[in-house]
């Protein structure tokens, strides 16, 4: 069998080899060919175990992820083939291949002119959604740290990356040169066109003709490119980040990704300056991380349904693995290793399963025999979350630009009947926060008939500070539609993303499911309090699950009262907010249950 085998593989491998002969360098058939023989020296390498047939393999898997003359969504395929391979192979390409996928798969999303197309493409893609975490697992497995830290930034929230990208430098190349953005623009379209109807042509002289015209209008659209990247500060322009600019998130205090991969699970420390700190988190797995997230979940079911009276036995058992088993690892190296003082701001960015789990609220539940009991994560650190390194940079940058504040709270908690349940608590919530508002901010609210689509989205566009309060749903097959409950129509996440909001500073989102992410794409942070960070409010209050509005006032209560705490004036710095939390999350510890407390989390700065 083996025998006629080899043969068949032999002849393919000539074949193959007299056709690449036969044609000129940019044919278009090239790239398949490249294809075929990767396939033929890899069916060798399991009959013989040569390496030499592996490096053969590889090498062809580079010439055809590479060759010009075919699609992205062509190359993309053969890259993805490629990490697998060498993966399988402990082959030392493995990183270069993951870095191709990650380039081309970002070049493919960038012709794409909206956040939904980007989002359908990069999903046709959905088998690839791991290999963010599994290539950051790999960079760490050949100690290059600062590369995993590239790599994940790269892939990980490729879409918030990728409409992040081309909204910011294009309309900042736009103001600085509208004619080379036009051109850019316009390439971007066509090539994307061209791509497309060249993949459903199947006469072979036509076929030649669409490849010599794509081929044409990439050299025009690389050419585009270079030029752009030869202006004054657009040197990285639609590159992926490096090392040392993303370290500009950790400048208020230390960022920790947390890497959930079939190959191992970890954290990593970003630090303002220096390498980053790997930390290896040996006692959890991807299959465990994933049977905790379905616990949670299951856990926070069953409390809805209980007595406030009831113990949450399952809750404490889950929050208590989360502290001993992922928390305490990194926190040891936090207070021995970088001897980080208490009551610092760290930011937390989970990947893949970590991201359903409440990371913030790991807690010991131990009492010691001095009666003493051991403090949870939120006692000793002020916790915020981030979707992406270079969102929290982002946002750091837009604080420079500060103007008068004004303030807007916006609720309805009668929406259109059948839509969803009153609630009754909403304009006592919008009462109390506007008597908290410093005085020297001008202040609006819209509720009952007025908090519409149309109005909602008004005071976003025209406020610095907003407190929106009303039912908010999660859509886990279109992440985009996710939405807040108005009176007349949905207010969607992609009706914000629309809109640009440069002097936002900061929303408390007090509604269900607004920091819940796309279940389909686990790796995408897609969600109601990350999209407000993504079009411009800089510091966001979120929640993970569904909100008691009669109980959340307490929240809201308390978190204003340490926002805006008369020692401070009338200055409102939404950069106080996840602190503001942190003291609101412990000051209504006897009034508010532990699933509710846990509810709210900070995003951004």
């Amino acid at each position: 069998m083996h025998t006629q085998e080899s043969k068949d593989v032999e002849e393919a491998i000539q074949l193959c080899q007299e056709a690449l002969a036969s044609l000129p360098s940019l044919h278009p058939d090239r790239c398949a060919i490249h294809a075929w023989l990767q396939r033929a020296y890899l069916s060798r390498h399991r009959i013989l175990h040569d390496p030499a047939d592996l490096s053969l393999a590889i090498e062809n898997f580079r010439l055809s992820s590479r060759h010009p003359t075919k699609g992205f969504s062509y190359r993309i395929v053969l890259a993805y083939n490629w990490t697998v391979a060498a993966e399988q192979h402990g082959h030392g390409s493995a990183l270069e291949a993951y870095s191709t996928f990650f380039e081309l798969l970002d070049a493919h999303l960038a012709t794409r002119s909206s956040a939904t197309s980007r989002r359908e493409a990069a999903a046709a893609f959905h088998y690839a959604r791991a290999l963010p975490v599994n290539a950051a697992s790999r960079a760490i497995r050949h100690s290059n740290i600062r590369r995993a830290v590239e790599l994940v930034e790269q892939g990980h929230g490729q879409q918030w990356s990728l409409a992040s990208r081309l909204k910011t430098p294009v309309e900042d190349l736009e103001s600085a040169n509208p004619e080379l953005a036009h051109k850019y623009l316009e390439l971007s379209k066509r090539v994307s066109n061209a791509a497309q109807s060249s993949a459903t042509i199947t006469d072979r002289a036509a076929a030649d003709r669409a490849a010599t015209e794509y081929r044409r209008l990439t050299r025009q659209w690389e050419a585009t490119v270079a030029e752009i990247r030869g202006l004054k500060s657009f040197s990285r322009f639609l590159l992926p980040s490096l090392y040392q600019d993303l370290q500009a998130a950790a400048r208020q205090g230390p960022v920790i990704i947390f890497i959930a991969s079939q190959y191992s699970c970890s954290a990593i420390i970003v630090l303002a300056s220096g390498d980053p700190h790997h930390v290896p988190l040996p006692s959890v797995s991807l299959t465990e991380l994933n049977n905790l997230k379905d616990r949670f979940a299951r856990a926070i079911r069953l409390a809805s349904k209980m007595e406030p009276n009831e113990p949450r036995n399952d809750l404490l058992v889950l929050l208590r693995t989360v502290c001993n088993e992922i928390m305490l690892p990194i926190v040891n190296v936090l207070q021995q290793g970088l001897q980080l003082k208490s009551d610092s701001h760290i930011w937390l960015w989970p990947t893949a399963a970590f991201t359903s789990i409440p990371l913030h609220a790991a807690h010991p539940f131990k009492t010691n025999a001095n009666r003493s009991k051991d403090p949870c994560l939120e006692d000793l650190y002020i916790c915020s979350y981030t979707p992406t390194l270079s969102a929290l940079v982002r946002s750091r940058q837009m604080m420079k630009k500060r103007v008068t504040p004004s303030f807007a709270t916006i609720g309805q908690g009668q929406p259109g009947a059948g839509k969803a349940k009153a609630l009754l608590a909403i304009d006592s919530e919008l009462e109390l926060v506007q008597k908290l508002i410093p005085t020297t901010a001008t202040r609006t609210t819209i509720s009952s008939d007025a908090a519409t689509r149309a109005g909602a989205l008004k005071a976003l566009e025209e406020n610095t500070w907003v407190h929106l309060a009303c039912h908010g749903k999660q859509d886990p097959d279109q992440p985009y539609n996710s939405h807040f409950v108005m009176r007349d129509e949905h207010l969607t996440l992609l009706d914000v993303m629309k809109r640009d909001v440069p002097h936002a500073e900061f929303a408390f989102l007090s509604a269900c499911h607004t920091a819940v992410g796309d279940e389909k794409m686990p790796d995408e942070v897609i969600h109601l309090a990350a999209g407000l960070q993504f079009v411009g409010f800089k510091s966001v209050i979120g929640t993970l699950w569904e909100v008691n509005d009669a109980v959340a006032k307490h929240d809201v209560e308390a978190f204003y009262k340490y926002m805006f705490n008369p020692k401070y004036g009338d200055v409102m710095n939404c950069a106080r907010a996840a602190w503001a939390l942190n003291c609101a999350t412990h000051a209504v510890k006897t009034k508010v249950l532990l699933k509710q407390r846990m509810v709210f989390i900070h995003i951004g700065v």
